[in-house]
């Protein structure tokens, strides 16, 4: 009750002085002294903090959001070692989250250039292409660690924030298929290694006998750019 009339007091004083009151008017109308005026005019609401207390400051933020800018592959880990900070590294993810710096899988350069290349050919040109492709497969565990990155929403395609495509070994099969706009081709396995006699053989024992059924001449166009 003593807080609500404090603050009903501070109010008006204010209220008074809006309005064009001298100091010594509104000392006559509500009874108080020259520093209560003064301190009334001074006073601010303070803002209401609810939920813990925030575990990092804002230079700690700054550091964070700026390390992983400069470098877009760094761990959450890296990056509490690094700046040496008394926070878990899942505060240190929440706060490149806040900054829009969400992990994710950085896309592959050569097939973004060959997109660039051929932007603008028209669809009737893309009717008279097949695509070629052979992958491998793992059959047990995977072909390598998925590399992850941290960037800004929209810049997936920047150079900083793309890697090179790298084939690995492993055990693994490998398997050949090809598609167009006229549908899906045959999926072929591929015995033994992948070269330059097996590609020819490919091409000319399951290919060919899919482009006669199509119903125009394909041009073959495979999605491994190197090989183009």
């Amino acid at each position: 009750t003593e807080i609500r009339k404090e603050n009903n007091t501070s109010t008006l004083i204010k209220k008074l002085i809006g309005e064009g009151k001298t100091y010594k008017e509104v000392q006559n109308i509500i009874g108080c002294s020259a520093k209560m005026i003064s301190n009334a005019l001074k006073w601010r609401a303070k803002p209401e903090r609810r939920g813990r207390k925030r575990k990092t400051t804002i230079k700690m933020d700054r550091r964070i959001t700026r390390m992983a800018k400069a470098q877009p592959t760094i761990s959450s880990r890296m990056i509490k070692d690094s700046l040496e900070l008394p926070v878990s590294t899942v505060t240190v993810r929440r706060r490149l989250g806040e900054a829009n710096l969400f992990s994710r899988i950085p896309r592959k350069v050569p097939r973004l250039q060959f997109a660039k290349e051929h932007i603008n050919w028209p669809k009737e040109k893309w009717r008279n292409i097949v695509w070629t492709h052979e992958n491998k497969i793992v059959l047990f565990g995977s072909k390598g660690h998925r590399q992850f990155l941290r960037r800004p929403p929209n810049s997936e395609f920047k150079p900083q924030y793309t890697v090179k495509t790298v084939k690995h070994g492993g055990p693994s099969i490998m398997i050949w298929a090809c598609f167009s706009y006229y549908g899906v081709g045959p999926i072929y396995h591929i015995p033994g290694i992948m070269d330059q006699f097996a590609y020819v053989r490919i091409l000319e024992e399951v290919m060919l006998p899919y482009l006669k059924g199509a119903t125009s001449w394909l041009t073959p166009c495979h999605t491994d750019v190197k090989q183009l």
